[in-house]
């Protein structure tokens, strides 16, 4: 095994639970990029969207849209893609379980 994939492996075994194609909740409970196992800090707001609500598809689809128009590269449109095609895939799925944001107001 190379370096790399050793890293990889040993990177892998402390994911908890995967949050998305990049980041991953390890045995410490942090949020940590995937591909760098670099933390995310505490200080830095996150947002986290689940497939149930019925307005993530849209919403993923207009981020596309954004990061067609900055210019960003393939990985990151491969990415989002994916998760289109995953949050697609569970509403056809599932539909019982569709909601309106905020219709439960949190409980």
């Amino acid at each position: 095994m190379t370096n790399l994939s050793s890293e990889r492996s040993q990177l892998m075994s402390v994911v908890k639970r995967k949050i998305d194609l990049k980041h991953h909740v390890d045995d410490q409970f942090q949020i940590v990029k995937t591909g760098n196992g670099v933390p995310i800090p505490e200080a830095e707001p996150l947002i986290l969207f689940r497939a149930r609500d019925r307005l993530a598809v849209p919403m993923l689809r207009a981020y596309r849209q954004l990061c067609v128009d900055d210019g960003c590269n393939d990985f990151q449109l491969g990415q989002i893609d994916e998760l289109i095609a995953r949050f697609e895939a569970f509403a056809r799925e599932n539909r019982a379980t569709m909601k309106q944001p905020g219709v439960t107001r949190g409980l």
